[in-house]
């Protein structure tokens, strides 16, 4: 028995001296990237900053090409820079932003003043940028955007000009406008004969050069008009006394327009993103926001 014993376990030890040792594995030990860094928490993706009035809900014009008439002869509203020879000012300006936002082509085309509001009522174009005063009587015939700018009227001067100190001194003076404006209807009221005094110019920039000719004594001009001409002219011309009314600018539609909504959504967010006062700060030296 015993023999059997340790017969058995000599043939166990002996199977197991046959069979190949288990090769001991060793503990993994997690390895860095190959950047050497931990790994990161997984972080959201970066939002990428808007453009102005990305954010708002506002109509799609689908890439509609606008007619817009201008008279470009009244900085800095629109004018043809000199230098460049291409159309620029505020107003320009300002339909390219409010386009770029409704996804509109501006196409702006140089008319007449008068013939500006003789096109709008037969259509012949989209809309009317060009420093328009919202009146009660324009507003039976044309709708108007919200208001993009307030300014008063001014008495512009030459600059050696010492007779005339404001509005008060134009009763014996020959006064310089453009016809069919507020200023013309202004002017009416400041001096004593309107058939002898007044002097009616199809554009601001005429009025201007019969004032520095010596051809009237003043022009009675928007006050944005009044900074613009004396920037073209330095030295040449002076502002004599204070603004004396207080008006609206606005865009000017064709009566019954589809525009209307979506221009004043998008001039909306102009006037909440900065983008405005950006523009009124470019173009009017003596802009402050809030006035």
């Amino acid at each position: 028995m015993r023999r059997l014993l340790w017969g058995i376990l000599i043939a166990a030890l002996l199977a197991a001296a046959c069979q190949p040792a288990a090769t001991p594995q060793p503990t993994v030990t997690p390895q860095p990237t190959a950047t050497s860094q931990p790994t990161a928490t997984p972080q959201p993706a970066a939002t990428p900053t808007p453009a102005p009035g990305a954010g708002a809900q506002l109509p799609d014009l689908g890439g509609r090409e606008l007619k817009i008439a201008s008279d470009t002869t009244y900085p800095p509203f629109e004018f043809v820079d000199p230098k460049t020879n291409e159309l620029v000012g505020f107003d320009v300006d300002l339909v390219n932003e409010l386009c770029r936002l409704l996804n509109c082509k501006p196409m702006i085309v140089s008319t007449a003043w008068d013939g500006i509001f003789a096109g709008l009522e037969q259509k012949q174009f989209d809309l009317a940028a060009s420093g328009i005063t919202i009146t009660e009587e324009r507003k039976q015939k044309f709708d108007f955007s919200d208001s993009y700018l307030r300014y008063g009227q001014v008495v512009l001067v030459r600059a050696d000009e010492e007779r005339i100190r404001g509005k008060d001194d134009l009763k014996e003076k020959m006064v310089g406008v453009q016809i069919g404006t507020t200023n013309e209807e202004t002017a009416k009221t400041l001096v004593a004969d309107e058939a002898k005094q007044l002097k009616r110019y199809d554009t601001f920039d005429l009025a201007v050069r019969a004032l520095l000719a010596k051809d009237v004594d003043a022009v009675v001009i928007d006050s944005p008009a009044a900074d613009g001409f004396m920037a073209q002219n330095p030295g040449q011309m002076k502002i004599a006394g204070e603004p004396f009314t207080s008006e609206d600018l606005g865009l000017c539609f064709p009566k019954g327009s589809d525009l209307v909504a979506p221009f004043n959504a998008a001039l909306k967010v102009l006037k909440e993103n900065g983008t405005l006062d950006r523009l009124y700060q470019k173009w009017f030296k003596e802009y402050k926001p809030g006035q």
